[in-house]
C-alpha cells in the first residue's frame, strides 16, 4: 500500500497537484500510524535534515532519541514495511557475446591515449558533472580487477599494468595546491596532472586501494623472474601509498561517494587492511622484515577498530551514513575468510537479510520485478540517497552477487579439504537463516543455495542492462528500469566481468 501511495504521489499532474499531494501523504502518515514501529533494529528511511512531516509523509516511523550514542535513524522502516527477496535463481542471464562486449568496452578505457590512465566514463555530461577523468579509486579497482579477469597471467596484462605503473610513478610526484597528492580524488587526462577545482578532499582510501593493485602486480612479476623490476619500480610506490596510510590512516576524508566527511568508514578501515596485509607479505618476500612488521602491525590496529561498526544487527559504514552499499562492496573485495567481515560471518549474513530487505523496499523497481518472476533485488549506495534521483547501481548489485559467489566458493575450499560434510546445527546459522535452508544442510546444499543466491541478483541485473548492445552505465532508474546517469562506467565493467568471471569458476 505504502509503495502504491508513493507512486501516485509521483504521478500527480496539473492544478490540483498539491492538494492530492497533501491527500497522499496524510493517507501515508495514517499507514505510519497503524504500523508496527517497534522493530527489533532500525532500517533508515531518510536522509540527512529529514523532519517528521517528511518521514511520515514516507509511510515509515518517526521516533527520536535522546539520548542516542549509536546514532540510530529517527526516521526508520516498520516492520509492515517488508519486502520479499527471492534469491532463487537459476543461471545469471548475461550470454558470452555480451560478456565479450563488455570486456571489450571496459578493456577500452584503461590507458587511455596510452597514458596509464583509467577513465571513469567517456562521458562528460552526466548528472555530476564530466567523468572523463582518472579517479584514484575508481582506477587502482579496475586495474585490480582487470588482472584478475586474466588470471594474473604476465603476458595478457604486462602492457596495460606497466602503463598503470608509470601513471602511479608520475601521480605520486605531481604538485598539489589543495592537498597532499596521494589523497587527491582525481587527476586529468592524459597529462595527469590533479584536478585542482572544488571537489570532496581528502578521499583517503586511494593510497591503500592503488597500493594493493601494485603490490598484486608485484606479485605476477616475481612469478615471471621480474624481482629486478619490483625493487627498482613497483615496491617504492607501494611503499611511498602506505607510508601515508600508516602515519593517517584515522585522519578524517570523504567517504566513497564524495559526500560525506569521517574519520572512520568501514570501507576505507577494510581497504587499509587488506592492502596492508597484502604488503606485509610482499615486503617480507623481499626481505623487508622492519616494513612487513609494521604494515602487519597497523593491519592488527585497523582491524581492532572495525568492530565497532557492527550495530547488533547489521554493519554500518559510519555513523554519519549507517546502512551504505559500500559495506557490501567492501565485504566482496576484502572481507575473504576473515571470522568477523569475511564473506562466511555470521555478521555479514546479517547484514545481507538488513540490506537486502532495506533496499528491495525503497526501489519501487525491486516490486514491480519480483511481481514480474523476476529473481533478485537491486541494490544503491544508501537509503535517501538524491543522487540522479537516487537509484540502484549496477555496480554495488554486482558487489552483492560477488558476495554470494565467494560464500559459494568458501564452502567447496572447505570441502576440497574434507569432502562433503553436513553442517553441525550451530554452524553458520545466521547463513542459513538468509538462504532459507535447514539447520543440517549438507555443505554441496549451501553451496548450491549460495551459487543460487548470486545468480538471482545477476538475472535482476541482466533484466536491465541487455537492451544498450553491451554498454553498463552507472545506475539503473528506480521507476522505469532503464540505465541512467554516467555512460559506460569502468567501474561497472569491473564488478559486473568480476562478478561473471567468479561465477565461472564455480
Amino acid at each position: 500500500k505504502l509503495q502504491f501511495l508513493y507512486l501516485i504521489g509521483r504521478s500527480v499532474q496539473g492544478e490540483d497537484s498539491m492538494a492530492s499531494y497533501r491527500l497522499v501523504a496524510a493517507a501515508a502518515v495514517t499507514a505510519a500510524a497503524a504500523a508496527d514501529c517497534n522493530v527489533a533494529s532500525r532500517v533508515d528511511c531518510g536522509y540527512v535534515g529529514i523532519d517528521q512531516q517528511q518521514c511520515e509523509a514516507k509511510g515509515c516511523c518517526w521516533r527520536p532519541l535522546t539520548p542516542n550514542p549509536g546514532n540510530e535513524p529517527w526516521c526508520y522502516y516498520s516492520s509492515q514495511q517488508h519486502c520479499t527477496v527471492n534469491l532463487d535463481g537459476r543461471g545469471v542471464g548475461f550470454t558470452d557475446a555480451f560478456y565479450k562486449e563488455m570486456m571489450a568496452r571496459y578493456a577500452g578505457q584503461l590507458d587511455v591515449q596510452g597514458s596509464g590512465a583509467v577513465v571513469a566514463a567517456p562521458d562528460q555530461a552526466t548528472p555530476g558533472g564530466s567523468y572523463y577523468y582518472h579517479w584514484m579509486r575508481d582506477g587502482a579497482l579496475s586495474m585490480w580487477t582487470y588482472m584478475t579477469l586474466h588470471n594474473n597471467t604476465y603476458s595478457a596484462v604486462e602492457a596495460k599494468m606497466s602503463s598503470y605503473t608509470r601513471w602511479v610513478q608520475r601521480a605520486q610526484q605531481e604538485y598539489d595546491p589543495n592537498v597532499d597528492v596521494l589523497v587527491e580524488p582525481k587527476f586529468n587526462i592524459p597529462d595527469g596532472s590533479p584536478f585542482t577545482g572544488g571537489w570532496c578532499r581528502p578521499q583517503t582510501d586511494g593510497p591503500g586501494l592503488r597500493a594493493n593493485t601494485l603490490v598484486a602486480w608485484a606479485g605476477i612479476l616475481l612469478q615471471n623472474g621480474r624481482e629486478a623490476d619490483v625493487r627498482g619500480g613497483v615496491y617504492p610506490l607501494v611503499q611511498k601509498d602506505l607510508a601515508w596510510v600508516v602515519a593517517n590512516w584515522a585522519s578524517d576524508g570523504c567517504d566513497l561517494w564524495e559526500e560525506v566527511h569521517s574519520t572512520d568508514f568501514f570501507w576505507n578501515r577494510m581497504g587499509f587492511v587488506y592492502s596492508l596485509r597484502q604488503a606485509a607479505a610482499l615486503a617480507r618476500g623481499l626481505g623487508d622484515a622492519k616494513s612487513a612488521s609494521t604494515y602487519a602491525a597497523t593491519a592488527d590496529a585497523i582491524h581492532a577498530t572495525l568492530r565497532a561498526h557492527w550495530s547488533g544487527s547489521y554493519l554500518f559504514e559510519s555513523t554519519n551514513r549507517r546502512i551504505d552499499g559500500a559495506v557490501i562492496h567492501a565485504v566482496a573485495s576484502f572481507g575473504g575468510s576473515d571470522p568477523d567481515f569475511g564473506v562466511l560471518s555470521s555478521k555479514v549474513a546479517s547484514t545481507l537479510d538488513v540490506y537486502t530487505e532495506t533496499f528491495c523496499g525503497i526501489y519501487e523497481l525491486n516490486a514491480a520485478d519480483t511481481a514480474k518472476g523476476v529473481p533478485g533485488v537491486l541494490v544503491g549506495r544508501y537509503p535517501g540517497d538524491r543522487y540522479a534521483g537516487g537509484n540502484p547501481w549496477q555496480l554495488l548489485t554486482a558487489a552483492l552477487a560477488q558476495v554470494y559467489y565467494k560464500a559459494a566458493q568458501a564452502i567447496r575450499a572447505a570441502e576440497a579439504g574434507r569432502g562433503a560434510f553436513a553442517l553441525a546445527a550451530d554452524e553458520h546459522v545466521e547463513w542459513k537463516r538468509h538462504l532459507s535452508l535447514a539447520a543440517d544442510v549438507s555443505s554441496k546444499a549451501f553451496a548450491a543455495a549460495a551459487v543460487n543466491a548470486g545468480d538471482a541478483v545477476m538475472t535482476r541485473l541482466w533484466t536491465h542492462v541487455q537492451n544498450d548492445g553491451g554498454r553498463i552505465d552507472e545506475q539503473i532508474d528506480r521507476a522505469s528500469g532503464a540505465q541512467v546517469s554516467a555512460k559506460s562506467l569502468t567501474w561497472s565493467y569491473a564488478n559486473i566481468l568480476a562478478a561473471l568471471h567468479l561465477r565461472q569458476s564455480l
